[in-house]
């Protein structure tokens, strides 16, 4: 099964219980004998509307969390996962620190998402399919339009056959 689809059905897990994990990364997920399990726990909370404060890998983390405004944790673990999502694809994190955080942001509100990112670092994404459509709605930097955990589970790219999403099993 696809690490991504795995992470997902775990975040889904958690935000059913009204949890959000607040510190998925690629490096907080356990892959063993083809399962992927979700760890360190240590930044999750039992409230996630309404949160404040930077917590987080800089990577991973959503404007909102970046801008310490406060902000919705299960939509900020929707980011991270894209983020993931996002370097699994290309090899290379979205942004590398914050210096370069705003500039990607701003260039993502206002020249078309993600995808200007990919254009703009010639990314030949021609292949990805619905993939990089799941990719376009869970890296998006307004929160309220980000696709929701069960968007993301319902969504083609993780429901096809598995000899079609031959790019997200690793």
């Amino acid at each position: 099964m696809a690490v991504v689809a795995q992470v997902a059905s775990g975040v889904g897990f958690l935000h059913a219980l009204d949890i959000a994990h607040r510190d998925l990364s690629l490096e907080n997920v356990f892959l063993k004998d083809s399962v992927c399990q979700i760890g360190d726990f240590g930044l999750a909370t039992r409230r996630p509307r309404g949160c404040c404060g930077r917590v987080g890998k800089a990577y991973y983390m959503p404007p909102e969390v970046a801008a310490c405004e406060e902000y919705d944790a299960k939509a900020a673990d929707i980011w991270s996962m894209g983020v993931m999502l996002f370097i699994l694809l290309t090899g290379s994190p979205l942004v590398s620190n914050a210096m370069t955080a705003l500039k990607t942001f701003n260039l993502m509100v206002a020249g078309g998402g993600v995808t200007a990112i990919l254009e703009a670092w010639e990314v030949d994404t021609s292949e990805w399919g619905p993939v990089l459509d799941l990719l376009a709605g869970m890296v998006v930097v307004d929160p309220l339009k980000r696709l929701s955990i069960e968007q993301v589970l319902e969504h083609e790219a993780l429901t096809v056959s598995d000899d079609e999403t031959v790019i997200l099993i690793v």
